[in-house]
């Protein structure tokens, strides 16, 4: 029969082909909402709260997020984090009890009930803030749980839950007896559309043009004659800078930069001016005039009168002349007004130089009585900025006008303009017993990850002066003070506040609406200040951020499930200034170090162009979205492919190699899961000293890259996790393990020792790989496990990773080649990573492996020239050199231990690792020719006889169907 001829008999039958239900394609949109219901059945979450209970702990302590609107993939890529950190930590055998938590109050929630049920105050405003929020966190609840995160679902904190509400009250209390609360009047930003102070983590700064105005502040009289006298019948003014025209009218002082040189000169329309000597140039080409100096002095000489200047436009109004360090030489005059009443900086002066702190603003950003001129009155100082400029104009006090595009502080909320504003509010004074300072410091003995993040984190508190508690809203914990109505003292005890906390965890914060002044102070007491006054409650609330930032104190020191200080908080980055700051100055105080041993930072979701997602910009993609192109776990991987030092950018681009990767990762276990329908892991089973050299090969290569995932894993390094799954699955196993045994699944004796051998390794291979990829994969593990443990009788998410420690010693003292010096005293993976390719036996797979791209290049060469279609049909004649062969020393023993043993000798291993049909170890051979691995000589050519239709290889047979002589005895 010709070579071409094939045989009309089909051996279908007698192969061993892939069997499995597992689908080559995920069913996500059904098959992941069944599994969460199955779990919820399954009673995971309480399970996995309490499992290893005993063993050492690791608490991962969740950030609220704020209960008012469906998740964001910003919430999504946060709890996958924290998912994939407890699910490894308990799959290595922690007790991982975790508690997830929302924020309820604040304004945000206020606004919306109020929008929805106006005229809603007090106790039925707070009742239907309640219902808001407790609506919204179911929903959140299920969204969250849609992920695959394994919480405690079932028992979560609020922070409006009456026990946290009342906690928050005591843990103020602490705060107030060791003398860190004062109420005090100070310039604090402020938004008039949410009428509210504002915590430094909730400004937003956003570019917007203002006007930039040069003001022109006469030099008193006096002062002119004494400094020069030329010029005492001459107008001398100061040129002051501003870009808030509206604060004009609260200015209460100039300031000049000390130990600078400053000039007047001469202007066009003959008026004389002062500005700073450095910036003179600046100004005359902004203004376009020559500016001609008259005098140049310092600013000692001028301070040294103690000049006053008239204000631009209020008669009478003279303000002083005051040195300042804050004035800066890039830009402006080196002149600047100051209104202590609007400004933080100014304020910061003012109280240095006991000037008057004048803010007659409302809450909702109009000038109220005070202010002058008196047709400012009831004006909205937006409104106001025009004013001021038309007046300057009219009052020739305006010597220059633009306007300029700057960062300006606005509110994360409305995104309207803030102002400075002068209030009585609440304050943590950070200086109290070094309180800033401590918390700086200890922030170095906490694990920063990435390391670099430490520094942000000092910065924002450093830069930090106090920190103002008080909010004047309504959906809030209040704060448990008594106010005099004649004389503004403020009545503040341990007992009055401990009264409050009772009343609050039997009643919540509406306990502050029913009870009485009476009921709370001592019958017929009075101010004990001006002793005529009457008392009434304080209406402020507690700024939020105080609320989350003491959950340490509320739920880890309240649940004894839990524990302080926890091993990891892990938040976006911008809770550097937000919720790690408060937490971190609430347990300085209140537990005297760290809440955490260590954070975990991640950046923001972005697009592809590095926009920060907005619904503004109509760049947002929501988890739905995702999960609809990614699946479930999909939308799993691409959290965990993150580097999370940088930001998280979702883009066409990446979403398909997240599919890819997937798709490598899924395709190579259900190819392991199709080849072991037949095997059964309690009796199939190969002992490992009568494995085939590949197949105990592919056991050292898994225990290798077991210790490399979870070193990986221990490292919090999950782009690492992901890439070593991809590269494994295409490289090692694709490429190479499985691409070498596939005939041996498919052809050999279905209960024989060869296969078995391969199933065997198959199995760890799978088993190992499934527990691996649960704490990112979690669905498609769970699915995996469903298929090939049939004894299965929990969750994948309640199983340890496999235990491959003792495979690995057996291993080792099965293969006569392993160095006999390595230890196994330790079972740290990083150990194994470190030592395994050091050893012997893996150096000469190294060689081998490089002995195989050698042949396979050479395979290539005829393959390109038409000669063959593929490696099975090709007939290798090899000349292994035991003299200049590489790594001699390491490949003869292996060569010779092959012969020496029945299962598989150098020829037949030979013919397995290169897939090719037939090799001659010919030293004679004429046409060998050198190859690219030093000492090795071939020849390739087409394989010689007839393709055997069972296993495709090519055999010289008398076989009448062309069967292969392997093939042919097992087929009988």
């Amino acid at each position: 029969m010709a070579d071409n001829e094939k045989s009309e008999r089909s051996y279908k039958d007698t192969l061993n082909l892939p069997q499995t239900d597992f689908p080559i394609r995920p069913n996500a949109a059904v098959d992941d909402p069944a599994l969460v219901a199955r779990w919820e059945q399954e009673k995971l979450y309480d399970k996995a709260f309490s499992l290893h209970q005993g063993a050492e702990k690791y608490v991962l302590h969740d950030g609220p997020p704020y209960a008012n609107g469906n998740i964001h993939v910003g919430h999504a890529y946060n709890k996958i984090l924290k998912d994939i950190v407890t699910k490894f930590a308990r799959m290595k055998g922690m007790q991982v009890p975790v508690t997830p938590g929302w924020d309820c109050h604040g304004l945000p929630i206020e606004l919306k009930v109020t929008q929805e049920n106006p005229g809603l105050s007090g106790a039925a405003l707070k009742k239907a803030c309640r219902d808001y929020a407790q609506r919204w966190i179911d929903i959140q609840r299920q969204e969250f749980k849609r992920l695959g995160v394994v919480m405690d679902w079932d028992h979560p904190y609020t922070t409006m839950s009456f026990e946290y509400e009342a906690a928050i009250i005591r843990a103020f209390g602490v705060f107030v007896n060791k003398g860190y609360i004062e109420r005090k009047n100070k310039t604090v930003p402020w938004c008039p559309s949410d009428q509210t102070v504002l915590a430094a983590a909730e400004i937003e700064y956003q570019e917007r043009k203002d006007p930039s105005l040069y003001v022109l502040f006469p030099v008193e009289e006096n002062a002119v004659s004494a400094l020069w006298p030329e010029l005492r019948d001459k107008e001398v003014s100061f040129v002051l800078w501003t870009t808030t025209p509206w604060t004009l009218p609260l200015n209460r002082a100039v300031l000049i930069k000390p130990h600078t040189d400053y000039v007047v000169v001469k202007s066009n329309d003959d008026r004389y001016l002062i500005l700073g000597a450095a910036l003179i140039d600046k100004v005359r080409a902004l203004v376009q005039q020559e500016l001609p100096v008259v005098h140049t002095f310092s600013a000692e000489y001028l301070l040294a009168t103690k000049p006053f200047a008239h204000h631009p436009f209020i008669p009478d109004l003279k303000v002083p002349v005051i040195a300042s360090g804050t004035v800066q030489l890039n830009e402006g005059t080196a002149l600047v007004h100051c209104a202590p009443g609007c400004g933080p900086e100014d304020y910061e002066v003012g109280v240095e130089h006991a000037l008057e702190i004048f803010s007659p603003i409302s809450p909702d950003g109009k000038y109220t009585e005070g202010i002058k001129p008196e047709a400012l009155l009831g004006m909205a100082v937006s409104d106001g900025q025009i004013w001021v400029i038309k007046e300057l104009a009219a009052q020739k006090k305006l010597f220059y006008k633009t306007s300029l595009r700057h960062p300006y502080p606005h509110c994360w909320r409305c995104r309207n303009g803030l102002i400075f504003r002068a209030t009585k509010q609440w304050f943590c004074d950070l200086s109290r017993d070094n309180l800033k300072q401590k918390s700086v410091d200890a922030i170095d003995t906490v694990t920063m990850i990435p390391a670099a993040s430490a520094n942000r984190f000092k910065a924002t508190l450093e830069g930090r002066l106090e920190w103002c508690l008080s909010r004047q809203r309504v959906w809030g914990v209040p704060i448990p003070a008594l106010v005099c109505d004649a004389c503004d003292f403020t009545f503040i005890t341990a007992e009055l506040i401990e009264q409050v906390a009772v009343g609050v965890q039997q009643q919540g914060i509406e306990y502050w609406d029913t009870v009485t002044v009476e009921q709370l102070m001592p019958k017929g007491a009075t101010c004990t200040q001006c002793k005529k006054g009457t008392f009434a409650k304080e209406r402020d609330i507690l700024d939020v951020w105080f609320e989350s930032g003491v959950s340490h104190y509320a739920v880890l020191r309240e649940n004894p499930a839990l524990a302080f200080p926890a091993d990891m908080y892990l938040e976006g980055k911008d809770q550097h200034r937000a919720w790690f700051q408060s937490s971190l100055l609430t347990a300085e105080v209140l537990e005297g170090k760290p809440p955490f041993k260590r954070i975990i930072t991640h950046g923001f979701t972005v697009d592809e162009q590095g926009k920060k997602m907005s619904k503004s910009l109509g760049n947002v993609v929501t988890p739905e979205q995702m999960m609809a192109q990614l699946g479930t776990d999909g939308l799993r991987l691409w959290a965990a492919s993150i580097d999370y030092a940088d930001d998280a950018v979702i883009s066409p681009a990446l979403t398909e190699n997240i599919k890819e990767v997937y798709r490598k990762i899924r395709n190579t276990m259900r190819f392991l899961l199709s080849n072991l329908y037949d095997f059964d892991s309690s009796r199939d089973v190969v002992a490992l000293d009568a494995l085939l050299p590949i197949d105990r090969y592919g056991l050292h290569e898994l225990i290798f890259i077991n210790a490399k995932i979870r070193d990986a894993y221990e490292r919090y390094d999950f782009t690492d996790v992901v890439h070593s799954l991809g590269d494994y699955c295409s490289s090692g196993l694709s490429a190479l393990y499985l691409d070498i045994i596939k005939d041996r699944l498919y052809v050999e004796k279905a209960d024989g020792i060869k296969r078995r051998s391969a199933q065997t390794v198959c199995w760890y291979i799978l088993d190992t790989m499934t527990h691996l990829m649960a704490p990112i994969l979690s669905f498609t593990a769970e699915q995996l496990s469903d298929h090939y443990q049939n004894d299965k009788k929990r969750s994948i998410h309640l199983q340890e990773f496999a235990d491959l420690m003792l495979l690995w010693e057996q291993l080792n003292a099965a293969d006569k080649r392993a160095q006999k010096d390595i230890s196994f005293q330790t079972k740290a993976f990083k150990h194994i990573t470190e030592t395994m390719h050091e050893q012997q036996y893996m150096q000469t797979w190294q060689q081998l492996l490089q002995l195989r791209s050698a042949v396979l290049k050479a395979i290539e060469k005829i393959r390109e020239q038409g000669i063959v279609k593929h490696s099975l049909e090709v007939k290798l004649t090899l000349n292994l050199d035991p003299e200049a062969l590489q790594g001699k020393e390491l490949l003869m023993p292996f060569f010779n231990a092959l012969d020496n043993q029945s299962s598989q000798n150098v020829k037949a291993f030979f013919e397995e690792f290169f897939i090719v049909s037939q090799v001659v170890l010919d030293n004679d051979h004429d046409g060998l020719q050198s190859s690219e691995y030093p000492g090795l000589s071939l020849f390739v050519e087409h394989a010689q006889g007839n393709k055997c239709p069972r296993c495709w290889r090519w055999d010289t047979t008398n076989n009448p169907d062309h069967l292969c002589s392997r093939c042919e005895k097992i087929v009988q």
